[in-house]
C-alpha cells in the first residue's frame, strides 16, 4: 500500500462521523466500512470487542490478513492492499450480491458453479482452505455471473501452525462438500455422478449436522422461520 493511500485511510478511520456514515455491516466480531475516493472503493474491516474478545478478534483478523496475502494472485477472491496498524484489514470492494440472494436468478447455473469450483481449487493450491462456504453469504455473484469468495476469517493455511497443518486436508474436504451442498441446495439425491466424487462428508460433519438439527429443534428455529414467512407473505 502506498503512503498516500495509507494516509487517506488513516484520516478516514480517525473521522468518526465519516466512518460511521460509511458503515456497511456490524456484528459481535467487528465492523466493515466502505471507503470511497473517486474510482477507488475499498472495504475496511475492524475487529470489535473489549480487552479479551478484542484481542481474540484482532488475532483472527490478522490470520485473515495473512490468508488474503497468500491469495493475492487468485482470481475470484478480493485482493487486499494490506493490514493497517494491526487493527484494520483493507480489501478490494466487489460490486456483487450474495449467492443467497442471487442463486435463483443465475442464467447459467452449470457455468457459474464450474467457475466457483475453480476459484475454490485455486485458493487451495495457494495454501488456503476456507472452512465456511456452506454460508451462501460468503459467495458473491457479480453482474456477469462471476463468483467471488469472501470472509476468510476461519480459514486454515497449509503452512500455518501445527493445528492448521493437521486441519488443512480436512477443511479442503469441507470446502468441496459445501460446494456440492450449495450447488444442489442440499438435494443430495440430485447430485450427478460427476459431482458425487466431490461430496465426501466426514464424521465431524455428520456430528455437526446432528447437533445443528438438535439446536434448531430446541430453539424452535424452523417454527419461527415458517411464522416469519407467513407474516411476510401476509404483509404483501
Amino acid at each position: 500500500m502506498d503512503d498516500s493511500l495509507l494516509g487517506a485511510l488513516r484520516y478516514f478511520l480517525a473521522d468518526a462521523k465519516q466512518r460511521n456514515a460509511a458503515l456497511m455491516s456490524s456484528g459481535y466480531q467487528g465492523s466493515a466500512y466502505l471507503y470511497k475516493d473517486g474510482d477507488v472503493r475499498l472495504v475496511v474491516k475492524e475487529a470489535a470487542g473489549g480487552f479479551f474478545l478484542g484481542w481474540f478478534h484482532r488475532l483472527m483478523l490478522r490470520r485473515e490478513a495473512r490468508a488474503y496475502a497468500l491469495l493475492k494472485d487468485v482470481d475470484g477472491v478480493p485482493h487486499s492492499p494490506g493490514f493497517i496498524d494491526n487493527r484494520y484489514l483493507v480489501l478490494e470492494f466487489v460490486d456483487a450480491r450474495s449467492l443467497k440472494e442471487g442463486r435463483y436468478d443465475l442464467q447459467d447455473r452449470q457455468a457459474f458453479y464450474k467457475k466457483l469450483h475453480k476459484v475454490i481449487s485455486d485458493f487451495h493450491a495457494a495454501g488456503v482452505a476456507h472452512g465456511d462456504l456452506k454460508r451462501k453469504d460468503n459467495v458473491l455473484v457479480d453482474q456477469h455471473e462471476q463468483p467471488y469468495v469472501i470472509d476468510f476469517g476461519i480459514a486454515v493455511m497449509r503452512d500455518g501452525n501445527w493445528v492448521d497443518r493437521i486441519m488443512f486436508p480436512l477443511v479442503v474436504r469441507f470446502d468441496f462438500n459445501a460446494w456440492v451442498k450449495v450447488k444442489y441446495d442440499r438435494d443430495f439425491a440430485a447430485i450427478s455422478a460427476e459431482d458425487q466424487r466431490w461430496y465426501q462428508p466426514s464424521v465431524i460433519e455428520h456430528i455437526l449436522r446432528i447437533l445443528r438439527r438438535f439446536w434448531r429443534t430446541i430453539t424452535f428455529r424452523q417454527v419461527r422461520k415458517r411464522r416469519g414467512k407467513r407474516r411476510a407473505s401476509g404483509s404483501r
